[in-house]
């Protein structure tokens, strides 16, 4: 395992290495930094070459105030790979990560061997919607921005299971340390701002590369029906040809961690089955 700072489209970008064998790019959602894919990066590293990053405005990697949507952290990660000489890759995302991870795949499908869309939407609804907009007056309310406590207990009930939650209480305590470490007060709302105005769906119809959208039955951050006006996780596979689906029964938003062996055991399976190794 090696991890440094690596200068991409004029910002400096943490990343770590992490296996080996075909690259894997994973995409953490938004205020979280690399930390959002931990439990999985052990399990998909015996296997594949796994590359963890901080996205631009985040973590330990540069947090540049500007214009921020899907197509910016998109091209950061074209611009990555260029940078460690990866042609192409599996691409790996979760929550707005994954909502990157369909637009690089639509934008650069040369670079796309296979894309995981976990707990994503393509267009919100009116109730996703308030729930960013909540981030947003949450965090420039509080005297301690993102690292608010308010916000960490909100975010944490709505990301993961009731079981998972009743079973570790910490996850309030750990949510707002991630939070308060890993963001800028402007990025972060930038970035919630960004997922309130986009849509996405036009991207869906360009995705050509064998493609997986998980998600939990329980996800009330970003479920599966956005609603009349929206587009969820449904929407996603039911938009890009060929796709997969895989719903892990009682699992909230963050399946990463309410439900990590089921999400690494389906997620691995389905990287094995797209995998350049398999089709040789």
């Amino acid at each position: 395992m090696e991890d440094s700072m690596i200068e991409v489209n004029g910002v400096n970008l943490w990343h770590r290495i992490s296996g080996e064998g075909e690259p894997v790019m994973q995409i953490h959602g938004a205020g979280f930094g690399h930390f959002n894919l931990d439990p999985v990066t052990p399990i998909l590293a015996e296997h594949f070459m796994v590359v963890d990053y901080d996205q631009r405005g985040y973590g330990a990697s540069d947090k540049p105030h500007q214009d921020y949507d899907m197509e910016v952290w998109a091209d950061d990660l074209a611009a990555l790979m260029d940078v460690l000489e990866l042609p192409e890759a599996h691409i790996h995302g979760t929550s707005m990560g994954g909502m990157i991870a369909f637009v690089f795949a639509g934008k650069y499908p040369e670079k796309t061997i296979s894309v995981t869309i976990n707990c994503a939407a393509a267009k919100l609804g009116l109730a996703g919607k308030l729930i960013f907009k909540n981030w947003i007056d949450l965090s420039r309310m509080d005297p301690d921005g993102p690292g608010s406590r308010i916000l960490a207990e909100l975010i944490s009930w709505q990301a993961v299971n009731i079981d998972f939650l009743e079973q570790n209480p910490d996850v309030v305590d750990h949510v707002q340390q991630i939070l308060r470490d890993s963001n800028d007060l402007e990025v972060y709302c930038a970035a919630c701002q960004a997922m309130i105005d986009m849509d996405l769906s036009p991207w869906l119809a360009k995705v050509r590369a064998p493609a997986l959208v998980i998600g939990g039955d329980a996800d009330i951050m970003t479920p599966w029906d956005q609603g009349p006006n929206g587009v969820g996780q449904e929407g996603i596979y039911e938009g890009i040809a060929g796709a997969e689906k895989y719903v892990i029964a009682g699992a909230g938003h963050s399946t990463i961690f309410d439900s990590t062996e089921e999400y690494g055991s389906a997620v691995l399976d389905f990287i094995q089955r797209s995998s350049r190794a398999a089709a040789g």
